[in-house]
């Protein structure tokens, strides 16, 4: 009830008065006030659901603000031996912030992010080492088709001649109904690859190595799966594979002189103008 003559009558200075003298006063606290004015923007709007609850809403505000109030103003009484370590870090992390705000406005401003080919090429042969495969890729692609399609013997026979290519693909056209998401031209890991396509062998790996075409099917799709190379593990990591990890790397790297540059400009622009002195 008290909360809601507090909007009744602010609600009535605000229709009736130009302008409001004296700002309306919720709740104090000792030194500590709360107005109004600071919790309006937190209040639902005028003539919604919520607004027939205002009232409650507002002593639920108070009552927050009163507790977060008397809780930092105990943890200052019964915390005086650290509240001194408490302030330094915040300044510390204050300052930190402003840092780091500041370092980021000047690299968005000044840095170059065009890494040319050639630049990824020279870095990647040069640290080749650093590259070198975990795990086993393959460049592969499949498409699929229902396994009753018509003509589907045939297809698979199109699929693994040379001489029959354009055939399967006209046939491919008109029946498949799945491929994968990349080019053969594109590494991914082979367990990606495999866990796609129904492969039953008992070294899938070894199959990828020696197999080049190959068909596979479970009882919905046939599956026409063709491999361009492979890449065992404990091997180097292809450039394409690569590529953008190299990148992010050059990236890192023309930060991280900015920060440098940086650094060094303000003490040097420091010492020049007078304002540090080294003894």
């Amino acid at each position: 009830m008290r909360s809601l003559i507090y909007i009744g009558i602010y609600a009535l200075a605000v229709s009736c008065a130009p302008r409001i003298e004296d700002p309306l006063l919720l709740a104090q606290l000792g030194s500590e006030k709360l107005y109004f004015e600071d919790i309006q923007d937190r209040l639902p709007s005028s003539g919604s659901m919520e607004a027939a609850d205002s009232a409650g809403y507002v002593d639920l505000i108070i009552t927050t603000w009163a507790k977060n109030v008397l809780l930092v103003q105990a943890a200052e009484f019964n915390l005086r031996e650290e509240l001194q370590d408490f302030e330094d870090l915040v300044e510390q992390y204050r300052n930190d912030l402003l840092k780091h705000a500041y370092i980021d406005r000047y690299i968005n401003q000044n840095l170059d992010t065009t890494i040319i080919d050639e630049e990824v090429r020279e870095y990647y042969e040069a640290n080749k080492s650093s590259f070198e495969l975990k795990e086993r890729i393959v460049q592969a692609k499949y498409i699929a088709a229902p396994v009753g399609a018509q003509k589907m013997s045939e297809a698979k026979r199109w699929f693994t001649s040379t001489s029959q290519q354009e055939k399967f693909l006209d046939w491919a056209e008109v029946f498949a109904t799945k491929q994968s998401n990349y080019k053969d031209s594109i590494w991914v890991p082979m367990d990606d690859f495999i866990a796609e396509i129904p492969l039953d062998v008992s070294n899938p790996y070894i199959y990828f190595d020696r197999t080049k075409k190959f068909t596979c099917e479970d009882t919905v799709l046939a599956y026409f799966v063709e491999v361009n190379d492979v890449r065992l593990e404990d091997s180097y990591s292809p450039l394409e594979y690569v590529d953008e990890r190299v990148r992010k790397v050059l990236l890192n790297k023309r930060r991280l002189k900015l920060i440098e540059r940086i650094e060094e400009n303000i003490i040097e622009d420091a010492i020049e103008e007078g304002t540090l002195i080294i003894y």
